[in-house]
């Protein structure tokens, strides 16, 4: 009996069939376990950026012209000549500098003549402070007494020859001229006494009224034109630059004004223009905005200010007055223009001297200015039903949420919002 071995390569197929299985399962396995750890591994660094807190401000620049903050008209004190004048247009003058002089010739008559009345108005009012002890009353008061006494010695007389007449001593023609005398001399008694009164009524009631009325009024043209005279010199009442006058106060005679500078020797009536004075302790710039930046502008803004004129000079100003009427305009579809005052605090006595009336100023307003601002891409912001949210973390080891978030301001660089902390927020576009 004989038997036969298989094939070699039948016994080898079924150990390569085994041996291909195996290797299959695993490298399948292997794949599930590479499949599952992509799928659980955090997303990468690159999607997150960084949150920090920022200057951020906006600003708008401008053109201006510098202008003095007020211009005051100086007028003269009092009617009279020109004594000297010892200023010209143009010329820079320090507060209290003597700018003209006044002669006060016809003005110290006034005073003199207004001197004489209050004396008198003054003794009036004493004489009437002590009335019943006055001169008047004292001479009332004695005529009063003559009168009683004369009349008590006629009546006395009258009794007399009343009872020598009764006896016959005397005839009846005499007792009637004693009766007469008596009648004459109670009516005098009576006038005396209403002398008296009269005399008491004047140091009272509207009469001294009247003397104090006429005392305070003397008092005060007297004081008026001293004042007047205080004035002969016109002082500067600040630092400026004369300038031409260009009208008055109400009722002030402006042909003066209109006529050219006043000259020493010069007849001027009271109110009369002199010239005016433009204040430099105090400037203001005034500037144009088209109606695209205008909402952005309101008073109290800090202003930046820069010129040509006073190279290396930095000033600083505030927004004044923003207008909300646009300034004439006759060119149709153009933008409309708002005028803008901005004023500049008292400067130095060497910024005075550098700055001039009438030269450009290059203005930067900071119409925004946050210090402690958020600024992101706006990838990083996702609207949603709720409104604005970001998803944020406050460190890379940290779990992530969402967070509700509000919009300010638009940048270059992104977007402000509030109500995040510094930390990282998640660009959802960055895979």
């Amino acid at each position: 009996m004989t038997s036969e071995k298989p094939p070699a390569d039948k016994r080898r197929r079924p150990v390569l069939q085994a041996l291909a299985l195996a290797v299959g399962i695993a490298l399948g396995g292997a794949a599930l376990v590479n499949y599952q750890s992509s799928a659980d591994a955090p997303p990468g660094d690159a999607r997150w950026v960084p949150v920090q807190r920022t200057l951020l401000t906006h600003q708008i620049g401008l053109v201006g012209k510098i202008e003095p903050q007020e211009t005051v008209i100086l007028t003269a004190p009092f009617e009279g000549n020109v004594q000297a004048t010892l200023v010209e247009q143009g010329q820079r003058v320090e507060a209290g500098q003597v700018l003209l002089q006044m002669d006060p010739e016809l003005v110290e008559i006034q005073r003199r003549e207004a001197l004489s009345t209050l004396l008198k108005a003054r003794r009036n009012v004493q004489e009437l402070q002590d009335w019943n002890n006055g001169a008047m009353v004292s001479r009332a008061r004695r005529a009063l007494r003559n009168s009683q006494m004369s009349l008590a010695n006629t009546e006395r007389k009258l009794r007399e020859s009343q009872s020598l007449f009764e006896r016959g001593i005397i005839p009846r023609n005499e007792l009637n001229d004693q009766k007469q005398q008596a009648q004459m001399q109670r009516l005098d008694l009576a006038a005396a006494q209403s002398e008296l009164q009269q005399a008491l009524n004047q140091g009272t009631g509207e009469y001294r009224q009247i003397a104090e009325m006429e005392l305070t009024n003397a008092t005060v043209k007297y004081e008026a034109l001293r004042k007047l005279l205080d004035g002969k010199e016109v002082r500067a009442p600040f630092a400026g630059i004369v300038v031409p006058a260009t009208g008055g106060g109400p009722g002030a005679n402006t042909t003066r004004a209109s006529s050219g500078p006043v000259q020493t020797g010069s007849r001027l009536s009271q109110g009369q223009v002199l010239f005016g004075l433009a204040n430099i302790e105090q400037l203001k710039i005034v500037s144009r905005v088209s109606e695209l930046d205008i909402n952005q502008l309101h008073p109290g803004q800090h202003v930046e200010i820069l010129g040509d004129g006073f190279d290396g000079e930095r000033l600083e100003g505030v927004v004044d007055i923003v207008s909300s009427l646009a300034l004439p305009n006759d060119s149709l579809g153009a933008g409309a223009q708002f005028p803008v005052t901005l004023s500049v605090p008292k400067m130095s006595r060497e910024q005075r001297q550098r700055i001039r009336l009438g030269m450009s100023a290059r203005l930067t307003i900071i119409t925004y200015r946050n210090e402690q601002a958020i600024v992101l891409p706006a990838a990083a912001i996702q609207r949603r039903t709720d409104g604005m949210h970001v998803e944020y973390r406050a460190a890379p080891d940290q779990p992530s949420q969402y967070l509700k978030v509000t919009v300010g301001q638009s940048t270059p660089e992104g977007v402000e919002v509030f109500g995040l902390q510094p930390g990282q927020v998640r660009l959802p576009n960055a895979l």
